[in-house]
């Protein structure tokens, strides 16, 4: 499996986060299913983007070290992220830079000719399917006859948008650069047409091909992604005889407040600010992402957010009073049928092109099926009326419900673990508020009562800036103090 991973030039937002979670959400059920998975998810560290970065950086200095010093500082923040949201590292993280050009070190992959992007794009030309113009390389699109096909576009409808940009030398409008020509002062790297870098599309060709051979199972990325990068990959690999990928997953698009996210319109929501919005809570972010259907939009909105947080926080309480009924390890007893049914309707759902929103309807109903065993149990073990003592029948059924309690439980937590969920078990310690701590809770309360819950996460997140979590709870707001 490839994933078309981050250009790395900026702290990630939510968009990021959210495709990085669907794809381990999908690894991690393929591995539940008994799949080996090899996971490749790449680094783009070369890039226009990277490049206007690093002249913005302070202080003189040569701009591809410059270059190096923000993909390396924007690649560390992409793996912060991740892994506070218990997001599994790739098997293999290949960086685009480690592959322009054959490395001398790596005998194996010289053997290759295309192990290298300056090789596939010699091998291009040598099948006539690219040109050299002026220091650039462009593949020749009209040459291979399913361009289009990924994205469902026919090169008429492409014609109309196509142009040429100043500078280049194009046979075509529909043709797309393989090599660009160096510029003064940008990073660059020799190659048989001169001194250069490479174009996007060819990096995820040359290293998915690299890593999982010609043919491999599946490709990912964002929708935004499908068309032109998507397609350009595929059409390069093709045109140079490897089958590629037999399956794509595209994720559909993040906005927020029904806009797409920009820092000019100031709705660019970082992940770090995203999990401070769910109350500290990135468990919550995620209960969000699994919403909707991976190949739907999603819309970031307070409303949303809190609706995660509260859902969230029904599984926790569950799984945290479960505890109080768990007995010392007994001889393995099959589940029960209705735990049985429930893990079959999760198993369904997410066999059905991975429909989280229905996967998550069964661990609700997982709860669902626990609170009413302990709420039977409770009835069970209040002091019998007439001064009747209780029987060893008595003592083993409650045994045996309090040993299914748990074992809802436990599948909550197993079934959960696919989404990354309560992996950890936080600790808080008691909190003694003061008068305007409960001021504030008595304002949040009214703000979220007549639906102002841009004043109810501004308190919120003035609770967090002290370290203190709020937790909505059906007996009201619970804050307590992360350790």
């Amino acid at each position: 499996m490839y994933v078309c991973g981050p250009t790395v030039y900026d702290d990630p937002h939510i968009g990021h986060a959210r495709s990085a979670f669907i794809f381990d959400v999908l690894r991690r059920y393929l591995e539940y299913r008994k799949y080996r998975v090899t996971f490749v998810r790449n680094i783009t560290d070369v890039d226009d983007k990277i490049i206007d970065k690093a002249r913005q950086e302070p202080g003189a200095g040569n701009l591809k070290e410059k270059c190096r010093q923000v993909a390396e500082r924007y690649t560390a923040s992409y793996h912060a992220v991740l892994q506070q949201l218990n997001i599994l590292p790739p098997d293999i993280e290949p960086k685009a830079t480690d592959h322009i050009i054959p490395d001398p070190k790596n005998v194996e992959a010289t053997k290759k000719i295309d192990a290298s992007m300056t090789g596939l794009i010699s091998q291009l030309m040598t099948k006539n399917m690219a040109y050299p113009a002026g220091g650039d390389v462009y593949f020749s699109v009209r040459k291979f006859p399913g361009y289009g096909k990924l994205s469902n576009r026919s090169l008429d409808e492409l014609k109309t948008g196509a142009r040429v940009e100043p500078g280049e030398q194009k046979e075509d409008p529909l043709d797309f650069a393989l090599w660009k020509a160096a510029k003064p002062d940008e990073p660059s790297w020799n190659s048989p047409w001169g001194s250069g870098r490479p174009g996007w599309h060819i990096e995820c060709t040359v290293m998915s091909t690299v890593y999982l051979g010609d043919a491999f199972d599946i490709h990912g990325g964002g929708v935004d992604l499908l068309f032109p990068h998507h397609e350009n990959e595929i059409t390069q690999a093709q045109a140079a005889g490897k089958p590629f990928a037999k399956y794509w997953v595209h994720n559909g698009l993040l906005t927020v407040n029904g806009e797409k996210m920009s820092k000019s319109l100031g709705n660019f929501i970082t992940v770090e600010r995203a999990i401070q919005e769910s109350g500290g809570e990135a468990d919550a972010l995620k209960m969000f992402f699994l919403s909707a259907h991976y190949r739907s939009p999603i819309d970031y909105a307070n409303e949303s957010i809190e609706a995660a947080r509260r859902r969230r926080l029904g599984l926790l309480m569950f799984l945290e009073g479960a505890e109080r009924w768990r007995l010392p390890s007994k001889a393995q007893v099959p589940p029960r049928k209705e735990i049985a049914d429930l893990v079959k309707q999760f198993e369904t759902a997410m066999d059905d092109d991975m429909n989280t929103p229905q996967a998550l309807a069964s661990l609700d109903g997982l709860v669902r099926l626990g609170n009413q065993w302990e709420q039977g149990l409770r009835a069970r073990l209040k002091p019998p009326a007439g001064g009747r003592f209780q029987t060893s029948s008595d003592v083993v059924a409650n045994q045996n419900l309090k040993a299914d309690i748990v074992r809802v439980a436990d599948t909550i937590r197993q079934l959960g673990s696919l989404f990354g969920l309560f992996q950890k078990r936080e600790e808080y310690e008691p909190v003694k508020l003061t008068p305007e701590h409960e001021t504030m809770l008595r304002q949040r309360e009214e703000a979220r009562q007549r639906l102002d819950f841009k004043t109810a996460d501004r308190i919120r997140q003035e609770f967090a800036s002290q370290d203190l979590v709020i937790e909505d709870t059906d007996k009201g707001p619970l804050v307590r103090r992360k350790r």
